[in-house]
């Protein structure tokens, strides 16, 4: 996965694995998703409560740490 992280590794500096890089991946793609302007509503939300729901699994295991405010998050 080339677009997953620069370095590959961790807040802690420890190598990701598959399973991590993964979800990054998926996090990276809702954060994206959540950043469109003109989704239809309902699309909009559902990123948004996926987006908090993947943003604490990513925080819990240290593989990106930030606030989603100016997202809607």
């Amino acid at each position: 996965m080339s677009n997953i992280s620069n370095t590959a590794t961790d807040l802690l500096g420890q190598s990701l694995t598959a399973n991590e890089e993964q979800l990054l991946a998926a996090y990276r793609e809702l954060k994206r998703l959540a950043a469109i302007s003109d989704l239809p509503p309902c699309a909009a939300r559902a990123v948004r409560k996926a987006l908090a729901c993947m943003w604490q699994a990513v925080n819990d295991l240290d593989l990106e740490f930030e606030q989603l405010y100016d997202l809607g998050v």
